[in-house]
């Protein structure tokens, strides 16, 4: 008796009771003579290395009809007699096809197995039971154990695997879970050499993306999805995808191939402690500087307590370290760090919030791309220690460090401090007391001028006084500005918000309406600008305010003592002294406010405070323009003073003109909603008498009144003058408010 005799008799008792089920399904039958007649041609065409060996195999498993049977007839399969000459003989009883629990696949395509799948593959020499081990005795078993790749072949591999996040994540069944078949592919495997696998390096980014971007490593991270697209823009990702250098670093090159494991366990190659190692396998000349750095000896005493590759550069976000967006983010990264009180050695405030606080951090949080940022004077692998000579902030260097944004830096220069602190007054009390004066003075005069503007409203209020209220529209008014003088206070006006909406993101740098306003004008650099046009034009407006007053002195028809001191002259008297606690006397009880005369003491305020706040500001300013220039004659250290005049004056400045300036002038009673006269340069004449009768009676005694008449300005140019005055008080009530915000929050 031959063998397949021999396995026909000792299967012929087990298969027994389903006899009469094959007799009764001519359907089966049908499908088995279509399966032995495309076999034998499959056969003869199959001439790929160990053919007769697989022949068993691909009987069944080459046909592409089975991928289409459904449960039944699969299991009917299992249990045939196949002999070792590709002779089949069909069981006289069919197979049992009890078991089937009715959640079996209606179809497996994947039973199919081409004859030549393995042709061109590593496994082109391997037998299909030297996978399928459990597959070697026929007929196999209903359900297989899947493939193992660790049989003698992969034992290394597989034993990094089973103690991988991949196999953790089969364990919990998972099924988005990977095996060797998921990367490398099961009966179609390539060399990881061949272009065509997935796991080559010009492919894998997409295996590993694929997956990875359908899941989340838990449920309080953020999306898969998000971190695969965060990886396919950096430039990792774009060196292997666009310019297609399989040099790059991929997935495997950073987590590892079949090893890989959670950031957070200590033999992670993406552990804290272990990223300089892994990043410097490739970025070989880098590590060699970082090892020397303040950061890489402190990582080699103890890993992971300094920074590392991906506190900096971020983990799959890596960019090029020029551009743009890379130079922006360094100071935050580097602030993550260095925000920390910890490290502030007993100082007032950390060094990441004294550099967000000066120039360079203001400029560079609006998105300027040319102040410096902390690598251009730290360095960026190759920070040292203050006080090692090799370092770029050691005083042997400081010069050639500021020298490459400042080209004529020199000693005086390197004495401004990018982290000095006016609130520190240990170890900087010439800022604070400056920043003291500032506080005291700012103080004093909102203090006094809010409580004069509210007991004048409640006052004008209550009696319906209505100082300044206009009497009439007679023909004839008396002329109060010249022409020269109303350009004067247009310039001062358009230079004064000018400066100001170009001046203000910087000091609100965290403010998102400043980020906003940076935008509008062009970028911060554009605004930087603007700013400094509207500097010239003041520049402009004062030559053109003192040429004018240098040529009515010298025309001057009085004593240079009375032209200075006298009545006309914006030089306080002692009558303004008398004058203030007069309104006060007629803000609590007199009836009468105090006789005023041509400027009254709140004018002459309003005035020395734009033209000495305005060389306060613009030489601060100029400092700060010309700082290289500057250091020739001046230390470096006036460029941190210079810092805090300029800032605290301006907003001194702005807080006082759109409150204060603008109630005197517009909004109070009796003027409310805008006088005219600052536009038109004339005023009734009722009005001046009322106002000012101390210059109307001097005046009329002098003879000089009808000198100063001129015809009424036309009434129809009075909506015009309205629109002016409303559109540029809001628009400084706009800055107020916004500046109000920034302080609050």
């Amino acid at each position: 008796m031959n063998a397949t005799q021999n396995r026909s008799t000792s299967g012929g008792h087990a298969t027994q009771p389903r006899a009469r089920g094959w007799a009764r399904s001519p359907a089966r039958w049908a499908a088995w003579a279509a399966l032995l007649l495309l076999g034998a041609p499959a056969l003869a065409q199959n001439s790929v290395p160990n053919a007769t060996a697989d022949r068993r195999c691909l009987q069944c498993h080459g046909q592409a009809a089975i991928g289409d049977l459904g449960p039944a007839e699969r299991r009917s399969m299992v249990g045939t007699l196949l002999s070792n000459d590709a002779a089949v003989v069909v069981p006289t009883t069919p197979a049992n096809v009890s078991g089937l629990t009715g959640n079996e696949p209606a179809k497996r395509p994947g039973l199919y197995v081409k004859p030549d799948a393995l042709v061109g593959g590593p496994h082109a020499e391997l037998r299909c039971i030297e996978c399928h081990e459990d597959a070697a005795g026929l007929p196999h078993a209903a359900t297989l154990q899947k493939a193992t790749c660790a049989t003698k072949c992969h034992t290394d591999e597989y034993t990094q695997y089973m103690g991988s996040s991949h196999h953790e994540a089969l364990e919990a069944k998972d099924p988005l879970a990977p095996t060797c078949a998921s990367c490398h592919g099961g009966h179609d495997i390539l060399k990881i050499s061949d272009r065509r696998a997935g796991s080559n390096k010009l492919n894998s980014l997409h295996l590993c993306g694929d997956c990875h971007a359908k899941h989340s490593p838990a449920p309080t991270t953020p999306g898969g999805k998000n971190r695969i697209d965060t990886y396919l823009g950096s430039t990792h990702a774009r060196a292997i995808d666009k310019a297609g250098l399989p040099m790059a670093a991929t997935c495997a090159d950073c987590h590892g191939a079949h090893g890989v494991k959670p950031s957070k366990d200590p033999v992670s190659k993406v552990h804290r402690g272990n990223v300089p190692q892994t990043c410097g396998r490739c970025h070989v000349g880098i590590m060699e500087v970082y090892e020397k750095s303040v950061h890489g000896m402190r990582n080699a005493r103890k890993p992971g307590s300094a920074a590392v590759c991906t506190d900096c550069h971020t983990a799959h976000g890596i960019s090029v370290e020029a551009e743009s967006g890379f130079m922006q983010d360094i100071v935050g990264e580097c602030g993550r760090c260095h925000d920390s009180p910890d490290n502030a050695k007993g100082r007032v405030g950390t060094y990441y919030q004294t550099y967000a606080e000066s120039y360079h951090g203001q400029v560079t949080k609006l998105g300027g791309k040319r102040a410096a940022r902390c690598s251009d004077c730290h360095g960026a692998h190759d920070i040292l220690p203050l006080k090692d000579p090799a370092s770029k902030v050691s005083k042997e260097n400081l010069v050639q460090t500021c020298a490459a944004c400042h080209p004529a830096a020199n000693e005086q220069f390197v004495q401004f401090d990018p982290h000095a602190n006016f609130r520190d007054a240990k170890h900087y009390p010439v800022l604070h007391g400056v920043w003291l004066y500032f506080m005291i003075m700012m103080s004093a005069v909102f203090t006094f001028f809010g409580i004069h503007t509210l007991l004048w409203f409640f006052r004008a209020r209550r009696e319906k006084a209505h100082m300044g209220a206009h009497h009439g529209h007679a023909e004839t008014q008396i002329t109060r500005f010249t022409f020269v003088d109303r350009v004067n206070h247009a310039l001062v006006a358009l230079t004064f918000f000018g400066l100001t909406a170009t001046g203000i993101p910087l000091i609100f740098n965290d403010q998102g309406w400043a980020h906003t306003m940076a935008r509008l004008m062009g970028g911060i650099e554009a605004a930087g600008l603007w700013h400094r046009f509207f500097a010239i034009l003041l520049i402009i407006n004062f030559a053109l305010h003192f040429t004018v007053l240098a040529r009515r002195f010298f025309m001057r028809s009085v004593p240079a003592k009375d032209w200075i001191f006298g009545p006309n002259s914006m030089v306080p008297r002692w009558k303004d002294a008398k004058d203030i606690t007069g309104m006060f006397g007629w803000f609590l009880f007199r009836k009468r406010p105090p006789r005023l005369d041509r400027w009254t003491y709140w004018e002459k305020f309003d005035y020395w405070a734009e033209v000495g706040g305005s060389m306060i500001i613009g030489g601060s300013g100029a400092l700060l323009w010309f700082p290289e220039l500057a250091s020739k004659l001046l230390p470096g250290w006036l460029f941190n003073v210079a810092m805090i005049v300029h800032g605290y004056e301006a907003l001194l400045a702005i807080g006082f003109i759109f409150t204060i300036h603008f109630f005197n002038a517009h909004l109070r009673p009796g003027t409310f909603p805008v006088d005219p006269v600052i536009f038109t340069g004339t005023m009734p004449e009722e009005e001046l008498k009322h106002t000012r009768p101390e210059e109307y009676e001097r005046l009329v005694q002098g003879g000089k009144l009808e000198a100063l008449r001129v015809k009424a300005p036309d009434p129809g140019k009075r909506p015009l003058i309205l629109f002016i005055a409303v559109v540029s008080v809001g628009f400084g009530l706009l800055l107020l408010g916004l500046i109000l915000i920034g302080g609050l929050t």
